[in-house]
């Protein structure tokens, strides 16, 4: 009995600290402010605003998209497409942007400097994605 009770606690206490290692690695993001430059935190910042003044004046919509083909916005393809002049500073960017629950979305880039690509959430917090 002794010894399934000293078991049961070594196991225990090397699950709890695998996962504390899991959490301690996946939750660490770097400070993309350290990574990336202005420009693209900037533009990155632009494609967020533009979507949410879009959702201010319209609610309830569930895609929007950004293009650097348009002058001014209009829709298309049942959807609103909003003028987007990224710098150079942006490889690409994800175009067809996803509304949930009618404020929710992210404005997704790719920087021509690092190669990484980010996301930036409605708010304005931006996180990289690993793919």
């Amino acid at each position: 009995m002794k010894n399934k009770l000293v078991r049961a606690l070594v196991a225990a206490a090397m699950a709890t600290a695998a996962a504390l290692g899991l959490a301690a690695c996946g939750g660490a993001s770097a400070d993309p402010a350290t990574i990336e430059s202005e420009a693209f935190i900037a533009d990155m910042q632009e494609g967020v605003d533009i979507v949410n003044g879009q959702i201010a004046q319209q609610a309830n919509m569930t895609q929007i998209m950004l293009a650097s083909d348009v002058q001014q916005p209009t829709q298309k393809y049942g959807m609103w497409v909003m003028p987007y002049y990224p710098s150079d500073a942006v490889k690409k960017f994800t175009m067809t942007i996803q509304i949930e629950n009618g404020t929710n979305f992210f404005v997704t880039c790719v920087s021509a400097e690092t190669g990484k690509t980010w996301q930036m959430d409605q708010s304005g917090k931006m996180t990289e994605v690993i793919t």
